[in-house]
This record gives C-alpha cells, structure tokens and sequence, in this order.
C-alpha cells in the first residue's frame, strides 16, 4: 500500500501516462531508484493509466548535497511567491518541495500513497491527507485522486490493549456488521425515515460513517467487532474503503478486531485485507 519503505526517503516524484494497456513497470526505465505506487489514477476506468512513481534513497546514505522532498502541494497557483524557489511544479497539479538533507529526518517526506473519492480519510498515525484532488483529464465521472503524506519515521508500533473488565464489572461490545463501503461516497437508494417513508438518493457512504460515529458516541463501547461485509463487492479501491469503515475507532482509540465476508475479497483489484493499521487487541 503506497511508498512506506523502512529507512527509505523520498527524493522526488512523478506522475506518468500512458496507454491503459501498458504496464505501470513500464514507466519508469530504472527500477533501483523509482518505485511504482500500483494503483492506477483512472481506477482502470479509462482508456489510458496514470501512475505515481517516486524516487527513493536510503537514509543513511544521503549526504548534505542530496536533494529530498520535504513538502508537497496540490494546486494551480506558485507556491514560491517570489522567495527560494524551492518548489517545483510536477504534472497534475503537484507542487514538490525540495532541498538538501539536513539531516533532520523529520523534516523529509518518507512515505507517499494514494486514497480515492471525495470522503476519503487516512487514519493511520503521521499520514496526512492533501484535502485537494490531483488535476487528472477524466474522461468518466471516477472518485477523486488524492494523496496522502507522511513526514520521519513511523511512530513505534503501540503495544496490544489489553480488555479489561469496568470498575462496575461490565464489558460492551458494539457489533457492526455490512458497512459495504466503496471507493467514492457511493449511492444511498433505499433509505427510509423514521416513519418509514422513503428518502431521496443520497451519498451512501457519509451516511453509513456518520451514523456508526453516532453509534460509538453514544454505546462507548470497550470494544468493536467488524463481523464482515466491511466492503462492497468489487470495488475500486479496498484500501480507500476499508480505511473509511476503521477510522470511527481508531478516532476514537476504541479496540476492535475484525473478521471478512464474502464480499471483503472480490474484486480483481482488491488489496491485501490485513488491517495492520488496527490498534491490535489481546483477546
């Protein structure tokens, strides 16, 4: 899932097109430096790709003559504004920040990944996500390409929680079951109100978020059972999807654990289903 290579430090990127028949190895000729973020900006909905590529370096082998990348912005205007230029303007609306190793790893963009649509969250610790769409030629309404950064080193792995019984001698647990999340808001087609009326289509997956945050908030359980169906069937992007269904818990440092339906692994661009961006739990 995206550049996030132990004591590997990103030097500069770039975004590459080409015929959707093309592969992304086939972008970049020198495959030691460049690393391919496998996931198509057109969300294999177009008749060409797009990929990302960003140059590595090892940590420990920069120098202070080493160009990094330090920031990185979408956007049409300058960010330079008259001072160092030290931004550099990259196709699709990406402005790279870059100059040589101080030394500081924290001041240098180590990680670099890419999430889909509108809502799309990251809630992994030290990512952040750029809240502005790439600037991609979209033949077809897809959901929106937005990358997601994280500056130094990952924080240390927490260590398992431990359930614990309450002072009052009880343990809730909160089951949430056939979120089917997708890549995008999607579409809402049989809501109801409260007098069972039925509602106009709306975005499906804000709707399902709000109301499992409403949930948490009022049960505040001591621990969260994902029992399958967290995603929709071939969809998109399951990494987009499932981050979006987990992030009401890790907000909220709530411990959960998970099992998957048979919806959870379909789909021929499906991602690894480990959530290893979970808080893990002692069961």
């Amino acid at each position: 899932m995206g550049c996030d290579m132990p004591n590997a430090v990103i030097t500069d990127l770039a975004i590459k097109y080409s015929h959707s028949t093309e592969t992304s190895s086939t972008y970049m000729v020198d495959t030691s430096q460049w690393h391919c973020i496998g996931k198509d900006l057109y969300l294999h909905s177009g008749r060409r790709g797009a990929y990302l590529h960003v140059a590595l370096a090892e940590e420990n082998k920069l120098t202070a003559n080493d160009k990094v990348v330090t920031d990185v912005k979408i956007g049409d205007d300058d960010p330079n504004n008259g001072t160092d230029n030290s931004w550099e303007k990259r196709t699709s609306g990406v402005w790279v920040q870059r100059g040589n190793y101080t030394g500081d790893i924290n001041q240098v963009v180590t990680g670099l990944d890419v999430l889909f649509g509108a809502d799309a969250v990251d809630p992994r610790p030290d990512w952040t996500l750029l809240q502005s769409p790439l600037h991609l030629d979209n033949e077809i309404e897809i959901p929106t390409a937005k990358l997601t950064i994280r500056h130094g080193k990952p924080s240390s792995r927490p260590e398992p929680s431990k359930l614990r019984v309450r002072e009052d001698g009880k343990f809730k647990i909160v089951q949430i079951s056939d979120t089917h999340m997708v890549t995008g808001v999607g579409v809402c087609k049989d809501a109801i109100d409260a007098h069972g009326q039925p509602l106009p289509n709306s975005e499906a997956d804000p709707l399902t978020v709000s109301f499992v945050k409403e949930i948490l908030d009022v049960e505040k359980p001591d621990l969260v059972i994902l029992s399958g169906d967290q995603l929709h069937h071939d969809i998109l992007d399951s990494q987009s999807a499932l981050f979006k269904a987990v992030a009401p818990m890790i907000e909220r440092s709530i411990p959960y654990a998970a099992v998957f339906g048979n919806h959870d692994d379909e789909g021929i661009h499906a991602l690894s289903r480990k959530l290893h961006i979970s808080s893990p739990v002692n069961l």
